[in-house]
């Protein structure tokens, strides 16, 4: 069935009038997600209060005895030649256990606390690579958008400038049909860019935590040369190191616990008795011999993790190294592509669709000529496009992977 001029421009611009209704509400840019990433996600939120935990351990371990003082009393009656008494005993006891012990302690709880923190600027580093990732697809789907609105203004001008050869007849109703149907093209594409950028958006706000229609403000950019040295060495600093780090120092810790169960412990004491009409008051002292359990498990166990998790740290730092040195590798070839783009060929496409419209509406080329030279011109413009993405994914997982994303 045959489409006529008028409903297949009005379906054109209500792909348009779609994707500007589409893309009311707040615009964010670049630094407003990860400034919200960082306060709003969930993820983010949830390891701060799991942090919260760790200081609590911090905070019994802290305590300078470690067992609460001991009262004991008895009282019972004593019937003897002078007649009938009540004796009474009364006592209290309080538990010392070694300094080593309670150093070790709060050695292990502080690299608990490290552990956590660094598990925070881990996952402050995931999210807010998912958030910029999202962020520039988001971008990259409305220029994308940009670019087929300027693309259906010129397929409905070639359109009206088929129409009216044919009614001078100057080309057949052929090519006027392959205009129409150029155009119809042209509007599909638009509402699948619309549906691409409303799913990024939509992935945004998910991470962002944010119930309004939002929108991405900004521009899509090739970026600038990166130093591999100074990547390399900021990835030393990479969380995920860092929580290795602390778990390896929390075996220590654990490993000089176990250590202190080998000492003796003690403990003080006073009682008073009253006996007949006799009042006694005694000091005690009591040692407990590490005879049999001396802490061997703890520090068995303990000297196994520090050795599995220094293998662990090891292959962690190699990897992370690894990683920053494709990621340079990847996003070098992504720049080099758009500006090799930038320098051959975008500058010389609006002369070209300029030119090649002007040649047909005086009839110097023919329909398909022209239709194939816009394709090219649109796939060409859709390239460099697509490579700006490429590039800005890139630079973000580069970034991510040296822990300058944070």
């Amino acid at each position: 069935m045959r489409i006529g001029r008028s409903a297949v421009a009005a379906c054109a611009a209500a792909c348009v009038s779609t994707g500007v209704a589409g893309a009311q509400g707040r615009a964010l840019t670049l630094a407003d997600v990860l400034a919200r990433a960082r306060e709003q996600a969930p993820q983010v939120v949830t390891a701060r209060l799991a942090l919260d935990e760790a200081r609590g351990r911090l905070r019994g371990a802290a305590l300078l005895f470690q067992t609460n003082p001991e009262i004991d009393a008895s009282v019972g009656s004593r019937q003897s030649r002078d007649g009938r008494f009540t004796d009474l005993e009364i006592g209290v006891g309080q538990a010392f256990e070694p300094r080593a012990r309670r150093s070790a302690r709060i050695a292990g709880a502080n690299a608990a606390i490290a552990q956590g923190t660094a598990d925070i600027d881990e996952i402050v580093r995931v999210v807010l690579r998912s958030a910029a990732g999202a962020y520039y697809r988001a971008l990259h789907a409305s220029e994308h958008l940009r670019l087929l609105a300027r693309a259906q203004e010129l397929a409905a001008g070639v359109h009206a400038v088929a129409d009216r050869r044919f009614k001078a007849g100057d080309i057949a109703i052929l090519d006027v049909e392959i205009a129409r149907a150029s155009l119809a093209r042209v509007a599909a594409g638009q509402q699948a860019a619309e549906a691409g950028r409303a799913l990024w958006i939509g992935e945004l706000r998910v991470i962002l935590q944010i119930p309004d229609e939002i929108t991405v403000a900004g521009a899509l950019t090739g970026g600038g040369d990166a130093d591999l040295q100074r990547l390399r060495d900021s990835a030393a600093q990479r969380p995920e190191l860092q929580v290795l780090q602390a778990a390896v120092q929390e075996a220590e810790a654990d490993l000089q616990l176990g250590r202190s169960f080998s000492r003796p412990e003690f403990g003080v004491g006073v009682r008073y008795a009253r006996e007949e009409r006799d009042q006694i008051v005694l000091g005690g002292l009591r040692v407990t011999l590490p005879v049999f359990s001396a802490g061997q498990e703890l520090r068995t166990v303990s000297a196994a993790r520090a050795a599995r998790l220094r293998k662990e740290l090891e292959a962690a730092r190699a990897r992370v190294d690894m990683e920053v040195r494709i990621a340079f590798e990847a996003y070098s070839r992504r720049l080099a592509a758009v500006r090799t783009l930038e320098a051959d060929a975008i500058p010389s496409v609006d002369e070209a669709e300029t030119l090649a419209t002007r040649s047909f509406e005086a009839g110097q080329i023919g329909l398909p000529e022209l239709l194939l030279l816009r394709r090219e011109i649109l796939d060409t413009r859709t390239q460099y496009l697509d490579a700006l993405l490429e590039a800005a994914l890139a630079r973000i997982e580069l970034d991510a992977s040296a822990a300058l994303l944070r």
